[in-house]
């Protein structure tokens, strides 16, 4: 085996010991997989291979420059460890701690696939604005919320994830939201419709969004929210109560062709979210992708990171930077330190209103009438 490939394969190995829960007792057995993999039927572990500040996706880089017809997706899917293993690990985190066992998954996740690691979401009055999100990736966790949810994390900040079932979910989706909600925290959105599409964060906009008018006050307190599109709040005391309002509302907006978004969120026990909005367009900063959050305030974005560092250095906006400008102006300069990420993510949330408002799947009014008492 070349010297220069055998190192790459070792520093391979140390960086999945470190990073991606290989046990020691199976190094060399998937050691001897990463030569098969290159065509090799053996190579020698060296304990000493020091793979540095190296991230997987550089590591993989080196191979593929050492050995261009090495199928990287093949080397990535060897080291990053079994489902059984993720889900033990993850389980028993989750047990003692939620947040931890979140974040340990996370930190698992964006040390083993492309782009999570580099993906923070700037947030300001409950928006998020990502710029990318993990490659699909090899192994999916699960969640138990009374049954097995296929947990995909996507964005290392806010805690992005994608949700899945195997089973059909379009008959218990408030019921769905309510527990993982319970169980977890956070807030938990899903479209509407025959083709149910799940996501999940920590925080969206709509938990954030004042009262505009309050609809009914009795058991189940309905509020129509100062948002800019028109969106239902259901909470009360009485969980079945409110579920059961607000499925009457789902049901009344899909009779009338009211396509919709419906979240869930950790405010006053559970509060369900009808957020009337479909199909929000992108334009040259914001890039929608007809997922769950885009309506709840949770919205990717173009790489904004090379902005974020001018504005937190307090430099000027250099020309090979000039596709930033709108953004720059809208700022006002440059904004020092931790200030700098509020104001980016204010002047990109400016930007993308807009398109919410522009997607408005009905009028306020209608709306309203979907749930106001009938006379």
């Amino acid at each position: 085996m070349k010297s220069d490939i055998n190192l790459t394969l070792n520093k391979l190995i140390s960086y999945a010991l470190d990073n991606l829960l290989l046990d020691a007792l199976d190094e060399t057995y998937t050691l001897n997989r990463l030569a098969s993999a290159c065509g090799f039927s053996s190579t020698v572990r060296d304990e000493d291979a020091d793979y540095g500040d190296a991230t997987l996706e550089t590591l993989l880089a080196e191979l593929a420059a050492a050995a261009p017809k090495v199928d990287a997706t093949v080397i990535a899917d060897i080291l990053f460890p079994m489902p059984r293993t993720v889900n033990y690990y993850f389980s028993a985190k989750l047990a003692r701690d939620i947040k931890k066992g979140v974040d340990f998954l996370f930190d698992l996740y964006a040390h083993g696939y492309k782009n999570l690691s580099q993906s923070p979401a700037l947030t300001k009055n409950g928006y998020a604005c990502y710029y990318g999100d993990a490659e699909i990736p090899m192994r999916a966790a699960t969640l138990n919320v009374g049954e097995e949810l296929v947990y995909t994390p996507r964005v290392l900040g806010n805690h992005i994830a994608a949700l899945e079932n195997r089973d059909i979910m379009s008959n218990d989706v408030l019921s769905r939201q309510a527990a993982y909600v319970s169980a977890y925290g956070g807030a938990i959105a899903v479209k509407s419709g025959d083709n149910a599409e799940y996501a999940c964060c920590d925080e969206i906009a709509l938990a954030s969004a004042p009262v505009k008018k309050q609809i009914s006050n009795g058991t189940v307190k309905i509020s129509l929210l100062d948002y800019p599109a028109p969106a239902l709040a259901f909470n009360g005391i009485a969980k079945n109560a409110v579920v059961r309002e607000a499925g009457k509302a789902i049901k009344a907006a899909a009779q009338a062709d009211y396509a919709c978004t419906v979240a869930a969120a950790a405010k006053d026990g559970v509060t369900f979210y009808i957020v009337f909005a479909d199909g929000v367009k992108s334009n040259e900063f914001i890039k929608c992708n007809g997922s769950a959050l885009d309506v709840c305030g949770v919205v990717k974005t173009v790489n904004c990171l090379p902005l974020l560092s001018v504005l937190e250095k307090g430099t000027a906006l250099n020309n090979e930077l000039a596709e930033f400008r709108p953004i720059y102006d809208k700022i006002g300069g440059v904004k020092l330190g931790d200030k700098a990420k509020a104001e980016l993510c204010g002047a990109l949330v400016d930007m993308y209103v807009p398109l919410l408002k522009a997607a408005a799947t009905a009028t306020e009014e209608q709306v309203a009438a979907l749930v106001e008492p009938k006379q």
